[in-house]
């Protein structure tokens, strides 16, 4: 049995999304162990019903192993059990204040018991090996999402006891597939090698009229949003992905959706919608996410994490200013340090529990900034972790760079280091949730995590030049350069002048130009003006060296006092 609330530890490291080095066992040639739970949510339609009950009747697999639950949404009149139904199946009332498709999914999952959890819609007719085909991927790997393959029949079957007939003589692909299908679907499909070469879009092959996935990656990410009514099954299966999850489609696991091919069944949800609705909750994809106001976005695209913990107040703006004013603007940024001490610890006011007062006062009110004990372990639910050393200040646009890197490399870990840096963990690490999050549940207590991130997703590492990764530090350890040794009272040495950018051959050279005799007053009035310059240079000078050695400043209008005039 699974463990409520995280995934089992699996063995077989799967690269990405390439399920081609699985082995499930073949369907009517193995043992299954697993239970298997079928939701079914609905409202209404009890002739459909009736007809999806028969066809889970005729399953190949093991039905002291499998139940049915039918998610009862508010249905008027209430839903009842056929006679053709299988032996483990019940009807669930969903509660009030609740209702809806996500509510239902939701509540159905709540509601069984079994490790698999597999939908399907209340008017659909499943093959006989539907819930076998599916059931002997997660076997095979814990972290398997299966896809069965959704068709649309253009006619509904006579009546239950003839649907059972024809599924147990073979004939129900002859008489129900006609070719409707999904075609957004269909097209990832062929684009991608069967999700073999997916990129971060693949989730978009998610359908909950007929998937399966082990309860425990099910709760890992989250499970279905009780609050989407529309548009849940695509949200789910973005946390899905996030979560980890090696989406198989299952060609053989074919069920059908009787009756006429209505627009919702066939499409996506509406553009307005989906820029409306869910480009809030899913960063991915980019076109529909630009359109949503930075307010809005409820799951930032990257989860920065800024561990403060000891660094005094200006090296924690220097970093984390520089994060909030870059050009990528969303993210979210966590601060770990024991903020709970810093207010309670005897001399919060002085030494670096003033500083995390100072930093937390600074950040309150942001609403992109928010503050942790603990370093989260993952950027769940966003697609991407993003981990900054304090010390470390990236320029206006590393992060976008990072983020264009890593989806060009499709990098389950992206790197940024200065090329000067003495080890390879010096710098600023962007992890690939879905990489990260299957690491953890592979990575054995000797092998470091950033290698099997690599192993699993690859790895991309960038040398930072100027103005892309900045060491902070370095800004407040090395001390400014020390003063010239300079006497009072007496002339300005001409080496401080020298020091201090001024060019003493040019001035030399306009002294004697002046002294030749007679100009146009304009021309004298000029050079009078630039001579001045200089004067007025050594003047500064001369009272810096002053105050430097304590001395009273001299009167300006004693000559006396005037370098230039001694100089």
């Amino acid at each position: 049995m699974s463990h409520r609330g995280r995934v089992e530890r699996v063995a077989t490291r799967v690269f990405r999304n390439d399920w081609s080095g699985l082995t499930p066992p073949a369907t009517g040639c193995w043992t299954p162990e697993l239970t298997v739970s079928v939701i079914i949510p609905a409202r209404g339609g009890q002739d459909h019903l009736d007809l999806a009950l028969a066809s889970l009747s005729a399953q190949t697999y093991p039905e002291h192993l499998f139940e049915v639950v039918v998610v009862d949404d508010h249905s008027a009149p209430p839903l009842t059990l056929p006679d053709q139904r299988p032996r483990r199946c019940r009807v669930v009332a969903s509660p009030d204040g609740g209702w809806g498709a996500g509510y239902a999914r939701a509540y159905g999952a709540h509601a069984s018991t079994g490790d698999i959890l597999m939908w399907m819609d209340a008017d659909m007719v499943a093959c006989p090996e539907f819930v076998e085909a599916q059931a002997r991927w997660h076997h095979a790997h814990a972290e398997c999402v299966t896809l069965g393959r959704v068709r649309f029949a253009d006619a509904d079957p006579l009546d239950p006891g003839a649907l059972l007939a024809a599924a147990r003589s073979g004939d129900l692909h002859r008489d129900l597939d006609t070719g409707g299908r999904h075609d957004w679907i269909e097209h990832l499909l062929d684009q991608s090698d069967d999700l073999r070469d997916a990129d971060h879009l693949g989730f978009h092959a998610y359908l909950g009229a007929a998937a399966a996935v082990r309860r425990s990656l099910y709760e890992a990410a989250g499970g279905v949003d009780p609050d989407l009514d529309l548009g849940q099954d695509t949200e789910f299966g973005y946390r899905l992905w996030q979560a980890g999850a090696v989406m198989v489609p299952e060609h053989t696991a074919t069920a059908w959706h009787v009756g006429p091919a209505s627009t919702a069944r066939t499409r996506l949800p509406s553009e307005r919608f989906r820029t409306e609705v869910l480009a809030e909750l899913m960063p991915h994809p980019h076109a529909y996410r630009e359109r949503v106001p930075e307010a809005r976005r409820r799951t930032p695209l990257v989860h920065a994490v800024v561990d403060v913990t000891g660094a005094p107040y200006d090296l924690v703006r220097g970093c984390v200013d520089r994060l909030l004013n870059g050009t990528e603007t969303d993210l979210a940024v966590t601060l770990v340090a024991d903020w709970e001490g810093a207010g309670s610890a005897p001399g919060g006011f002085d030494g670096p529990q003033l500083d995390l007062r100072l930093i937390q006062a600074n950040y309150l009110r942001e609403p992109r900034i928010s503050f942790a004990a603990t370093a989260p372990r993952t950027g769940f639910p966003s697609p991407f972790l993003l981990q900054v050393p304090v010390a470390w200040g990236l320029g206006e646009l590393a992060l976008s760079r990072l983020l264009a890197s890593a989806e060009r490399a499709r990098a389950g870990l992206t790197e940024l280091f200065l090329a000067a840096s003495p080890t390879r963990d010096a710098g600023v690490r962007l992890w690939r949730t879905r990489a990260l999050a299957r690491a953890m549940r592979v990575c054995d207590d000797e092998e470091d995590l950033a290698d099997v991130v690599a192993a699993l997703h690859g790895r991309y590492r960038i040398h930072g030049g100027e103005g892309t990764l900045t060491d902070l530090t370095l800004h407040r350890s090395v001390p400014p350069p020390p003063r010239a040794a300079v006497e009072c009272p007496g002339p300005v040495p001409v080496a401080l002048v020298h020091a201090h950018g001024g060019d003493t051959e040019t001035e030399a050279g306009e002294e004697r130009e002046e002294s030749e005799g007679e100009e146009e007053p304009r021309r004298r009035w000029w050079r009078r003006r630039r001579r001045r310059r200089p004067r007025a240079r050594l003047r500064s000078l001369w009272y810096r060296a002053c105050r430097a050695c304590g001395r009273e400043m001299p009167d300006e209008d004693d000559p006396g006092g005037d370098p230039a005039a001694t100089g």
